[in-house]
């Protein structure tokens, strides 16, 4: 008899634990249209924006993850927790109904995205009464998702992408050539592409020059003056491009734009003379690769004058 009871406590108790343990997570979905995140951004330890998860469920649970939580708000019907960027799990603790180990999430959190969470409290039997012991979420916290919507009413729906906030690039860029060094400026916005606006110089003006030369400094006519040594090499180029997201944090940018080169030789009478072999000027091009490392950005390209002059630059930046 002994036995029977303790066989039926024990049971009994299982069954409770069983119980308390079968809450679950009934969707996880991203909010393209709430711009919470967006507007009100809560930044981590290193300065970047957090994605907001709005947890729909009991008040009562508590929230962990390996990058940790950045923030919780309490608000009617909902909790808000802010997440790091590129948070993939998250843990779900409730002091009656158990533990929720490392829920992962379908792809890591972006940064100023707003996602819904919603939780469903365990199912209990109902009571001789009809009463159901746990409370009940409004209806309006269960509607479906695009991916359900097409079950219900049959006609297949292709997936929502999330649209990415714009971000601002600015970077700082120096150039290595044959005539020596230069420094530039890029400026941008981008969501998975983009659009971007460049500016180099290496701040030399050039001379009135009187008379053109070859490479080796003869004249049209044959002729050759008497040079001193010096020369004035004065280059810009301006330019205007598109940049790409590739994976992850890695860019591609490209654009066209306008560029100068001037070469000139000093005379020993003191006037200048435009090396035209040396000179360059017209359409301008470049190209590069850009990565991304959570607000900071570098990069490295190339850029050309007609293809008749090259110079290789380094860029680093910031991004926000």
């Amino acid at each position: 008899m002994k036995k029977t009871i303790i066989c039926i406590l024990l049971s009994l108790m299982s069954g409770l634990a069983a119980v308390a343990q079968q809450f679950t997570v009934e969707r996880f979905r991203p909010l393209p249209n709430d711009i919470t995140a967006y507007m009100q951004p809560v930044k981590d330890l290193n300065g970047e924006a957090c994605a907001l998860v709005k947890v729909v469920g009991d008040k009562d649970f508590v929230f962990s993850s390996p990058l940790g939580i950045v923030k919780r708000v309490d608000e009617v019907g909902e909790t808000w927790i802010y997440l790091p960027h590129g948070t993939r799990l998250l843990t779900l603790k409730h002091p009656r109904w158990g533990v929720l180990r490392n829920y992962r999430f379908p792809s890591p959190l972006e940064s100023r995205l707003t996602y819904e969470l919603v939780v469903l409290p365990p199912v209990q039997p109902v009571s001789a009464e009809g009463s159901i012991p746990f409370p009940r979420l409004h209806p309006a916290g269960f509607l479906p998702a695009p991916h359900d919507r097409a079950a219900v009413s049959g006609v297949p729906l292709r997936p929502r992408r999330i649209r990415e906030p714009w971000r601002w690039v600015g970077l700082l860029h120096a150039g290595i050539g044959s005539g020596g060094s230069s420094f530039g400026l890029r400026l941008g916005a981008m969501r998975r592409h983009g659009v971007y606006v460049y500016g180099q110089s290496n701040f030399a003006s050039a001379p009135s020059t009187q008379g053109e030369c070859d490479e080796q400094g003869f004249f049209p006519d044959g002729s050759q003056p008497y040079y001193t040594g010096r020369t004035s090499d004065a280059r810009y180029l301006l330019a205007a491009g598109c940049m790409h997201r590739l994976i992850s944090g890695l860019h591609l940018y490209e654009g066209i734009g306008y560029g100068s080169r001037q070469v000139a030789w000093e005379t020993s009478e003191g006037t200048y003379i435009l090396n035209t072999d040396y000179s360059a000027q017209g359409l301008a091009a470049e190209a590069g690769l850009m990565w991304r490392w959570r607000m900071l950005m570098a990069s490295a390209g190339a850029s050309t004058i007609r293809g008749q002059w090259w110079e290789f630059n380094i860029g680093l930046g910031i991004t926000f």
